[in-house]
């Protein structure tokens, strides 16, 4: 399950300090580290209370061209009774010549699933509890300006620990609905020319990669996934940027239901509950118009289309799922251009949405 959890979403005095000590690991170039509170929200889990902690650095002698580096370890609850506790890093080498970046967690969460395409109802929800540990190591070479080669490794142990009576789970006919391990490898492609990793006002962002995952490197079911996702960033004017993502995943072989793609959430055509739509393979596009209309205030326009699909449940257009909303940031850091955001999003025959995070979608 895609929770992005690295660096989670920051509030109140917690954006002040790390605003100020990311300012100040500028000015001195020093590692600065700062431990604040977490405040988010999201459909998927409710609020969410915990504590954090972010490094913040540079690697080597400082050279101007070397991007910023983190680590950062946090902690929370949910009161949907749910509890993660996870560490994750993107480091940055001298000049940029190497990227390690992950997630090492664990995660205790509560799920809803409605069954397997793009037609589900919202009479076939049914609640399912699972706990699992997650690994998720990327190493990338630079092999010239912007392009990295590498790998990427993900390790996942689900464990479902109730299911619904009764219920398409418990019935013992979805495939992984008694959980199961997965271990996965395989090559990336990575091309980024965008002007910031945060919040950027131009260039392009690439990314393309392919894992196996099969009994020979630990997992318990034999598949591969292909994940493609392409971002473009535009400037209109001194104030405003339109970006614009087409994302696509693909999986081939036996994959249990937790692994399946989805669409929702915070990240993927929001508007969505996470979760509800889920099949072999993912294809959707989003954009969004980016205003920043005082120094430290913003707002947003956004809108997306995307299906889930498969060999049994084939594309259809007039299945596909239109979202679209608007929302409004505050601008943690006036150096990194670090947003708080807040997000109200929906989908026509669906729930509205809100989302109060941090960082952008895409």
């Amino acid at each position: 399950m895609q929770k992005r959890l690295a660096i989670l979403f920051l509030f109140l005095f917690g954006s002040v300090s790390f605003s100020e000590a990311n300012q100040d690991s500028i000015a001195n170039k020093k590692p600065v580290v700062s431990v604040l509170p977490l405040v988010y929200y999201t459909p998927e889990t409710s609020w969410s209370f915990g504590a954090g902690a972010v490094a913040n650095f540079k690697i080597g002698d400082q050279h101007e061209d070397t991007f910023e580096s983190q680590v950062a370890l946090g902690g929370a609850y949910t009161l949907f009774n749910q509890f993660l506790a996870y560490g994750s890093w993107r480091i940055f080498t001298e000049e940029n010549k190497n990227l390690f970046a992950g997630e090492i967690g664990w995660y205790r969460y509560v799920y809803f699933f409605y069954g397997i395409g793009a037609t589900v109802q919202d009479s076939d929800r049914e609640q399912f509890d699972a706990t699992f540990p997650r690994l998720k190591f990327d190493y990338l070479r630079k092999v010239q300006s912007n392009l990295y080669l590498g790998f990427r490794y993900h390790y996942d142990d689900f464990e479902i620990t109730s299911v619904k009576a009764s219920g398409l789970l418990d019935s013992g006919d979805i495939l992984g609905s008694n959980g199961g391990r997965l271990s996965g490898i395989g090559p990336i492609i990575y091309f980024d020319s965008r002007d910031s990793q945060l919040y950027p006002s131009r260039g392009v962002l690439v990314e393309s990669s392919f894992q196996t995952f099969h009994k020979s490197i630990g997992s318990q079911y034999n598949f591969s996934k292909m994940l493609i996702d392409f971002r473009s960033v535009h400037s209109i004017t001194e104030k405003s940027v339109l970006v614009w993502n087409a994302y696509s995943e693909l999986m081939f072989g036996d994959m249990p239901f937790f692994g399946l793609p989805m669409v929702g959430g915070n990240r993927l055509l929001r508007g969505l509950f996470e979760g509800k739509f889920r099949d072999s393979n993912l294809a959707l596009a989003q954009a969004e118009y980016r205003w920043k209309f005082l120094p430290r205030w913003g707002a947003v326009g956004f809108a997306g289309v995307g299906n889930v699909f498969s060999r049994n449940n084939s594309f259809q257009f007039n299945q596909s799922k239109f979202t679209y909303g608007l929302g409004g940031r505050f601008q943690l850091s006036k150096k990194e251009k670090l947003n708080l955001r807040l997000d109200f999003a929906t989908s026509p025959s669906e729930d509205f949405q809100i989302y109060f995070t941090f960082g952008e979608a895409f």
